[in-house]
């Protein structure tokens, strides 16, 4: 019978030591991973107007503007705080409209409307277009996706004179 030589042990002892290591986190592996999968299957078809991450400076929309100065503030009179307005924007969030669907809402789709999110002068602002559809607001995010918003229009837009 022949003896095993001290490399082959030492070998063997790296392997082992290689193993547990991988056996102590492999729980914590599939929890991450489980976590995940949970996250993603939460809220299917749900996307958001703007990505979390972003540090938002301004939100200029054609008929006014929310800038970030400290505080939030608007150059035309709101019904409600311009901190409170910026949030509903910022944590926007809706039902992702795929491209067949958008194909039938093309005709009508009338009266683009143009919102640019301006992110600091190291990044470029992003631009997006929304339009207005009688039940429901159709947006672009900063993805090029389309999402569908059921709210009201005095949410995203709190004074009478918006059209």
């Amino acid at each position: 019978m022949s003896r095993m030589s001290r490399k082959t042990w030492n070998n063997i002892l790296i392997i082992s030591i290689v193993c547990f290591v991988g056996i102590m986190f492999l729980p914590e592996y599939f929890r991450a991973k489980l976590a995940e999968s949970e996250r993603q299957n939460a809220q299917p078809g749900v996307i958001e107007l703007l990505p979390d991450t972003v540090d938002v400076k301004a939100l200029n929309f054609s008929a006014f503007r929310l800038f970030l100065d400290g505080n939030w503030h608007s150059d035309k009179p709101l019904s409600i705080s311009a901190d409170e307005l910026a949030q509903r924007w910022l944590t926007l969030s809706g039902t992702e409209i795929n491209q067949g669907m958008l194909e039938q809402m093309k005709p009508g789709l009338t009266k683009p409307q143009r919102l640019e999110v301006v992110i600091g002068a190291e990044r470029q602002a992003y631009k997006l277009t929304y339009y207005r559809l009688d039940k429901f607001w159709l947006l672009q995010n900063w993805q090029n996706r389309w999402l569908a918003v059921s709210v009201d229009q005095h949410y995203l837009f709190p004074f009478s004179d918006i059209r």
